[in-house]
């Protein structure tokens, strides 16, 4: 195990600092995109009397993107809320092994996450947003991206924990 891991460490760090780059250009465009929406709309609510009723839709898709994108640069950072103070009570070996559950908790908790959203797409497929009439699927984009890359993070982060004990969670 350790030697398999120690192999792709490379590959890992790649994939963390790659993607750790794109959710945060991904945020900050997300952003500058609502930021966008609402001025164009309060600009012209303020000049010309006039008022937009699309920059909410795009404004609500644009924060599920930075949610999601904010949520998985945490868990690059391994980042989470945690209660370590209380695992801290425990003896080495019995951390270890309740770091170890943790991240299985978490890995278990987004494969279900991620396997309803990607069913809710079938599902919500059908519908369109009210004003834009634009898919509603267009919603669960970012959780289905986000759900995979913590995921795929944490996989990350429990194969270096179990392959290397003597490394900090």
């Amino acid at each position: 195990m350790r030697s398999f891991v120690g192999r792709l460490d490379p590959t890992f760090d790649r994939y963390l600092k790659t993607s750790g780059f794109l959710l945060n250009w991904i945020a900050v465009i997300m952003f500058c995109v609502m930021l966008g929406a609402n001025s164009y709309n309060i600009f012209l609510r303020t000049v010309l009397d006039l008022g937009t009723m699309w920059h909410q839709e795009v404004s609500i898709m644009a924060a599920f993107w930075i949610y999601f994108a904010a949520y998985g640069l945490l868990s690059k950072e391994d980042g989470f809320i945690r209660v370590e103070f209380l695992v801290e009570r425990f003896r080495p070996p019995i951390q270890y092994w309740i770091f170890v559950m943790v991240r299985f908790a978490i890995i278990a908790f987004h494969v279900t996450l991620f396997i309803f959203c990607i069913k809710t797409f079938k599902l919500i497929s059908i519908y369109e947003t009210p004003i834009l009439q634009w898919p509603e699927f267009l919603y669960y984009i970012p959780l289905a991206v986000g759900t995979f890359d913590i995921i795929t993070t944490e996989i990350i982060h429990l194969l270096r924990t179990l392959a290397f004990p003597e490394r900090p969670p």
